[in-house]
């Protein structure tokens, strides 16, 4: 079972969602982003998300959230100037 779980996990940290094409969904009340900074897919209401630098980013899925978490602060103060 731990096994199973280990595999899942890094599956959804190295792949993440899959990517489609780029939406032009404007971001949910309170989102930075309209989009995944990972997938380009929609993010809605009650999305995961992750707060940075006052800022409120907006993830599709679990597995971009954890990508998030894994970059480096440069690149997370990078995307949000980016979405300003």
């Amino acid at each position: 079972m731990k096994a199973i779980l280990i595999v899942a996990t890094t599956a959804l940290m190295l792949g993440g969602c899959q990517s489609g094409s780029k939406s032009t969904a404007k971001a949910a009340p309170g989102m930075l982003n309209a989009t995944c900074p990972f997938s380009d897919q929609p993010v809605g209401e009650g999305a995961p998300s992750s707060d940075w630098d006052g800022e409120t980013v907006g993830f599709c899925c679990a597995g971009c959230a954890m990508r998030w978490d894994a970059w480096t602060d440069e690149q997370k103060n990078n995307y949000v100037i980016a979405q300003q």
